[in-house]
């Protein structure tokens, strides 16, 4: 059966999945409270009575009373009525082989987590504490409970006689990674939040290169298990991505069982991973080491005027239908509505943060708007590269060049990543942190503000107002920055922006004076006045609308500007094609 495009009434936050998102976090929060509450109550009593009991001690009142099963209920799904699922179903359980779960001791359970190094045949478990606690430990093949995986005689590396990394529990990972995308869920997202039109440019995953750019984390614990759940991410997708890598991390990397080449640094990489992929005449997507999910939200703008809190943003977004969806699919979405676009934008990318109620009262696509280089679609057609001089921020001059050389991007104000990004050890991360604090941050702020004069101010709502920016298109050589700008200084070096473009000149870059102006019937203003100018620009080359006269509310004789002309496009009334 073809699922039908839903109507914009339908794509408004729904009461039901707001009033099931609530039961479900309600439940949460109670079995939360209730282990907490069973686990304190346990050790008040003495728990056993005793500092130390076996696997084969049972609880006091069975297992089910116990605060190791309490805890459980908290680390794995329930149903309607807070039943864990099945041990063989929770991540815990071992992929094949291992321990018979009918045969468990009466002190343990099935954990409904799982490490990302423990073999297939062994299970990770809790069981409960003679003073009344919850322990975590793992059994093995033979039905050994250890306590430890590393750094005693007694502990698994030990017993095997190796140590354990993410390919032991590769299979445990895919396993994992099979529950954040559902067999079916990138189909759906496709019939629901393409239209036919839209769905017609789909391409296969064959015309994509796929690039993660990573350094320095294949050997450390917590780096390996992202750089898997990207791997595996794109493992169930059907797609085998090149990982751009330093030099002294290849060998590394490709123990993991990873397609690597040596990429260089930050830039030189995401450089060469767009030149391959143009030899091949394919697109190119990039992606961070450190992505684990990428989130759809499926919802029209909502209007939040005079709301001075997220309040009614945050409800609405409680009520928003959710796509989790595989990177292959967010990729092939992205390509889709930029190719049945118009403006036929060559960059696409999602919104730069996680918190998806700031922009549920936006647009849900945006043209000017900064391209985070966490994941990104870039068409093999545009000579746009990144500055090589740049060791931060690089994503900002990318999306910055983009603009000026093909009028505009495509962001998607309702897809959204999970990602570390400010956490994890190598990369970016490390480049910013190394040195004084804010020093690179600054230097690579003032290459900004030089190449791209009025684009980028300061942050002044965030704490560390001296390293962030906020990036607005349209005002590209329209001003020139405060000399006495904190964020402007490099060391005691002051940047000083001596260009100042005329309105002709900063069109020229812009929008080409031949391009095609169309009227979208979109984005209607409320004054009839910029309605009727937008009517009379429609099937006008640029040119030819700059200097057209038209009068304003008050019957005042204006001249069509350049200003005009970006407002109308930035409200979506007006696009404009190159021809």
């Amino acid at each position: 059966m073809v699922m039908k495009m839903k109507s914009p009434a339908s794509r408004s936050p729904s009461a039901s999945i707001a009033k099931a998102a609530l039961k479900l976090r309600s439940q949460k929060n109670s079995l939360k409270a209730n282990a907490a509450k069973v686990e304190a109550a346990n050790r008040k009593s003495g728990g056993y009575g005793k500092s130390m009991v076996s696997i084969w001690d049972k609880p006091k009142g069975g297992i089910e009373k116990s605060p190791a099963y309490r805890k459980l209920m908290t680390r794995c799904e329930v149903d309607a009525k807070g039943k864990p699922v099945a041990a063989a179903q929770r991540a815990g359980a071992p992929i094949k082989g291992g321990f018979a779960l009918d045969k468990y001791p009466p002190n343990v359970v099935v954990d409904g987590q799982r490490g990302s190094w423990v073999p297939d045949d062994w299970a990770q478990v809790m069981k409960n504490t003679g003073p009344g606690g919850v322990y975590h430990g793992w059994m093995s093949p033979e039905g050994k409970f250890f306590y430890h995986r590393a750094g005693y005689p007694s502990a698994i590396e030990e017993t095997l006689g190796r140590k354990l990394t993410v390919m032991d529990g590769l299979n445990g990972m895919i396993r994992a990674v099979r529950k954040i995308v559902p067999v079916g869920a990138d189909k759906a997202f496709f019939q629901e939040c393409l239209t036919p039109h839209e769905r017609k440019f789909i391409a296969p995953a064959s015309e994509f290169h796929f690039g993660v750019v990573s350094a320095r984390r294949a050997t450390i614990d917590a780096g390996q298990h992202d750089i898997m759940t990207v791997e595996c991410l794109f493992k169930q997708a059907g797609v085998k991505p090149t990982w751009y890598v330093d030099a002294g991390s290849l060998e590394d990397y490709k123990k993991l069982g990873l397609t690597a080449k040596v990429g260089g640094k930050l830039t030189p990489s995401r450089n060469m991973a767009l030149d391959d992929a143009k030899k091949k005449k394919l697109v190119c997507v990039q992606v961070s080491d450190d992505i684990s999910k990428w989130v759809y939200y499926d919802c029209s703008k909502q209007d939040f005027r005079g709301e001075v809190d997220f309040k009614k943003a945050n409800a609405a977004l409680l009520g928003t239908k959710k796509h989790v969806v595989s990177p292959l699919a967010a990729a092939q979405f992205m390509l889709a509505k930029m190719r049945a676009d118009e403006q036929k934008p060559k960059l696409g990318g999602v919104f730069p943060t996680a918190n998806a109620a700031m922009t549920l009262g936006s647009s849900e696509f945006g043209r000017h708007h900064f391209i985070l280089g966490d994941f990104f679609v870039a068409e093999p057609s545009s000579a746009c590269r990144f500055d090589n001089s740049m060791t931060l921020k690089e994503d900002y001059d990318y999306t910055c060049s983009h603009i000026h050389a093909h009028g505009s991007v495509l962001r998607c104000n309702r897809m959204f990543l999970q990602v570390k990004h400010s956490s994890n050890a190598g990369g970016a991360v490390s480049e910013r942190e190394s040195g004084k604090k804010g020093v690179k941050e600054r230097e690579n702020i003032a290459i900004l503000q030089t190449k791209w004069p009025g684009v980028f101010r300061m942050n002044k709502n965030r704490k560390d107002s001296d390293s962030e920016v906020v990036m607005n298109w349209l005002k590209h050589g329209q001003t020139t920055p405060d000399p006495k700008e904190k964020a402007g200084k490099v060391g005691t070096k002051v940047i000083k922006h001596k260009l100042k473009l005329n309105k002709s000149t900063r069109l020229n870059k812009n929008l080409p004076n031949n391009a095609v102006v169309k009227y979208t019937k979109e984005g209607l203003a409320s004054v009839s006045y910029i309605n009727s100018r937008c009517v009379r620009c429609h099937g006008k080359k640029v040119e030819a609308c700059l200097g057209m006269k038209y009068k304003d509310a008050n019957g005042n004789e204006k001249t069509y500007s350049n200003a005009d002309l970006q407002y109308d496009i930035k409200a979506g009334r007006l696009v404009v094609s190159k021809k």
